[in-house]
């Protein structure tokens, strides 16, 4: 059964409308004033809105825009004997999907409902459709995502992507090249959805059929990658990168930075060092080239690798989480396991961003040196 709210502070026409909608098999709950209508339309979420403009308390006018800006998407249809076109204007303006003037014939009015009620039970099961379509990708997406971790000596690692929508642009993945030596890989294609999904898609199989070829050359993999995204992606549609290679028997890191924020090598007393030697993201320019850096490894240093959701999540006063936000997380966590690790610094942006919904998917790479 649709369920309808009524908001008419005239006692005649709420109880004529009320009493036809119910004989057309509605649910029907009426208010008389705009405070006790806007209440009772966040607390039902009815399937459409009857309102007068002219109320009590908050005129109908502001009654919707008020709904509107609540996020509910409920159709509104407005009821009022100012039938000029500004007026019609205003209210559609304000959020209504309907204007309808008074005296207004029942007739038209009860099909106008039935019209707008079959547009949303249409628009339901299209967009159910979408969003099982959008589930069966994020399930696909989920399943490149590194679900087995190879022991690697001296080395302990892990990572999470946690996306802000079904499917979305962030990828990591982790291998090993030999014994002793692990591949980490954090990437962000711009864009969200389908799109940017399809090529982490392409960027994974690239990736997983390169990397122990490449081994630590790591510049040469980067141009691979540049290269195969610049043949078959489309203009403008680009993905920053941040590889490294974690060697636990030379004890050194080897990386390259494709446009990507810089990850980090936490160390314990010692100065925190970015991972900041960058070239262009991937996809931009056919002939572009990758430069590489190294830096030495000691027991205890923590290597993280994460996208731009975390360090630019802000909070209600647009304040981003920061690097340093970031390195003092480590710091305070530097001898649980990378899985507490990861979990730590996802619930410090959280914190920061005071229960926000995430902007971007959240994404971390997290390996201790043993």
């Amino acid at each position: 059964m649709d369920r309808i709210v009524i908001v008419e502070d005239d006692p005649a026409i709420l109880r004529g409308l009320s009493d036809n909608l119910r004989q057309e098999g509605y649910g029907v709950s009426p208010a008389t004033d705009g405070d006790a209508g806007y209440r009772l339309i966040c607390d039902t979420q009815p399937d459409l809105v009857l309102l007068d403009v002219m109320l009590p308390g908050l005129s109908g006018y502001e009654l919707c825009r008020r709904v509107r800006a609540a996020g509910l998407t409920t159709p509104v249809v407005m009821l009022s004997a100012r039938g000029d076109e500004s007026d019609r204007v205003f209210g559609l303006d304000a959020g209504a999907d309907d204007y309808v003037s008074k005296p207004f014939s029942l007739g038209e009015l009860l099909a106008r409902i039935r019209a707008i009620l079959r547009q949303r039970r249409d628009w339901r099961a299209e967009h159910a459709l979408v969003d099982r379509d959008l589930r069966e990708a994020a399930d696909v997406q989920r399943q490149l995502l590194p679900r087995a971790r190879p022991a690697v000596a001296s080395i302990d690692y892990s990572g999470c992507c946690i996306p802000a929508r079904h499917v979305g642009g962030d990828y990591f993945d982790y291998v090993e090249l030999e014994p002793g030596v692990l591949g980490l890989l954090v990437a962000d294609v711009a864009g969200k959805g389908i799109p940017a999904a399809l090529l982490v898609a392409s960027l994974h199989g690239v990736f997983r059929t390169h990397a122990a070829r490449a081994g630590d050359r790591v510049s040469e993999l980067a141009a691979t990658l540049n290269a195969h995204m610049c043949a078959t992606g489309e203009v403008g549609r680009f993905a920053t990168l941040l590889y490294v290679v974690v060697d636990s028997v030379e004890r050194r890191l080897v990386y390259v930075n494709a446009g990507h924020p810089p990850g980090v090598l936490w160390r314990d007393g010692g100065p925190t060092v970015r991972l900041a030697e960058a070239s262009v993201p991937l996809g931009l320019f056919p002939d572009s080239g990758y430069s590489a850096a190294a830096l030495p490894l000691e027991p205890g240093d923590w290597v993280v690798l994460f996208t731009d959701g975390i360090s630019e999540a802000a909070n209600e006063h647009d304040e981003q989480f920061g690097e340093e936000r970031l390195v003092r997380t480590i710091g305070a966590h530097q001898k649980s396991a990378p899985d507490a690790m990861c979990d730590a610094i996802v619930a410090a942006v959280r914190t920061h961003a005071l229960g926000r919904a995430a902007a971007d998917d959240l994404t971390i790479v997290a390996a201790h040196v043993r």
